[in-house]
């Protein structure tokens, strides 16, 4: 796919220097350029369309699941995308098949001698069948070519004559498929896009009047929530924990005191403390594992810890997109990455700390700035999706 390949190179590229952060953006526009890739792919005279077209999908996913693993909503999508293409390729077999007869052992000589259309024997009909019943796993999605047979290639073994028609019906059948695929992807970028709409409308039913609500750090999942309950005219407080040492809880709290909603800035330290007051817990999440499990920001398992102590309600709300049907054990889930100690110290004042002059060669300070948490399962209440 010659006319894709720079735009594929180019993301690629933006994931490993980290220019594109968060699993919203992300995601969205992973989506974009899986679109693309289908929409450039040539659909040739392979007999398994689909599965060349998941083929190539799965090639550009790889490289961008490896350019950063730690983006997790990188592989959810490429999962979806292959998952459309083995819905719309069985999709269209089934359509294919209702055009077709089963053929059976019977004495009527009138249909055997009147039903030209081709005729498909009772096994090769519960193939079919058996094939669109079953759930597809997005486990495997990245391992198993979604092979669904073909109806016009069934239909040829009836012995088929006519070529040229044979020969268009696959042409306008490719031609459906690849329109369909894209057709869905595009419904797929819309729901990513819409995700905070079906999540906040569930805050009225979860957000009481004059509780208090707890959250770290930023999220803009958390803050439409939030947002929709005070349109809802309920009146709440919230406890916003800093979120250092990147501090966007202190974006957060400017962006609900826009909004008329009384809010308190606390250090991450003071949760502890403070969670004895608060009715709620609610936050985002940058993945949610197929055990249960978050990963979040970093700080969150400790607000998960103290929430269980308290007895209080941890609710997450996160979009479809940050679903991902791993288990934080394998091998191939990066559940952290570490960021630049600048965040912490001043390399200027603390230069004398790091120098390499010790007899062993390592510096006397080490400087230690993950991103994210991982909260078990365990001390999760409640999930929010858009799903």
């Amino acid at each position: 796919m010659p006319d894709v390949q720079p735009l594929v190179s180019d993301f690629v590229l933006k994931l490993k220097r980290r220019k594109v952060e968060g699993s919203h953006a992300v995601a969205r526009q992973t989506a974009e350029l899986l679109r693309s890739v289908v929409s450039q792919h040539r659909m040739g005279s392979s007999a398994n369309q689909a599965a060349a077209l998941a083929d190539a999908v799965r090639v550009v996913g790889e490289q961008l699941i490896a350019a950063n693993p730690i983006e997790l909503a990188v592989g959810n999508i490429v999962r979806r995308v292959l998952h459309i293409i083995k819905e719309e390729d069985i999709s269209s077999t089934a359509v294919g098949i209702e055009g077709l007869s089963v053929t059976v052992d019977s004495d009527d000589e009138y249909d055997s001698e009147h039903d030209d259309r081709p005729a498909l024997s009772a096994a090769v009909l519960a193939a079919h069948a058996r094939n669109a019943l079953r759930a597809p796993s997005l486990q495997t999605l990245l391992e198993d070519i979604p092979v669904s047979p073909a109806i016009s290639r069934t239909a040829s073994s009836t012995g088929d004559s006519d070529g040229k028609s044979k020969s268009a019906g696959d042409k306008s059948s490719t031609r459906k498929l690849k329109h369909d695929v894209i057709t869905a992807i595009g419904d797929l970028i819309d729901e990513i896009d819409s995700c905070y709409e079906p999540i906040s409308e569930q805050a009225v039913e979860l957000i009481h009047q004059n509780e208090v609500i707890l959250t770290l750090g930023r999220s803009r999942t958390v803050k439409e929530f939030l947002y929709a309950a005070k349109e809802k005219k309920r009146s709440f407080r919230v406890f916003v924990a800093e979120g250092a040492p990147r501090y966007q809880g202190h974006v957060l709290a400017k962006e609900l005191v826009e909004k008329g909603v009384q809010t308190t800035v606390i250090t991450d330290s003071a949760v502890f403390a403070m969670i004895s007051r608060v009715n709620m817990v609610i936050v985002g999440a940058h993945a949610i594992m197929a055990n249960g499990g978050v990963i979040a920001p970093v700080g969150m398992n400790m607000v998960a810890l103290a929430a269980q102590r308290h007895a209080v309600p941890f609710v997450v709300v996160a979009g479809s997109h940050k679903l991902c049907p791993l288990y934080p054990h394998n091998p191939e889930v990066l559940l952290n990455e570490l960021k630049s100690p600048s965040d912490l110290l001043d390399f200027g004042e603390f230069s004398d700390c790091m120098n390499f002059s010790t007899q062993d060669g390592s510096p006397l300070l080490n400087v230690v700035n993950p991103t994210f948490d991982y909260v078990p399962p365990k001390l999760v209440s409640l999930f929010i999706t858009d799903t």
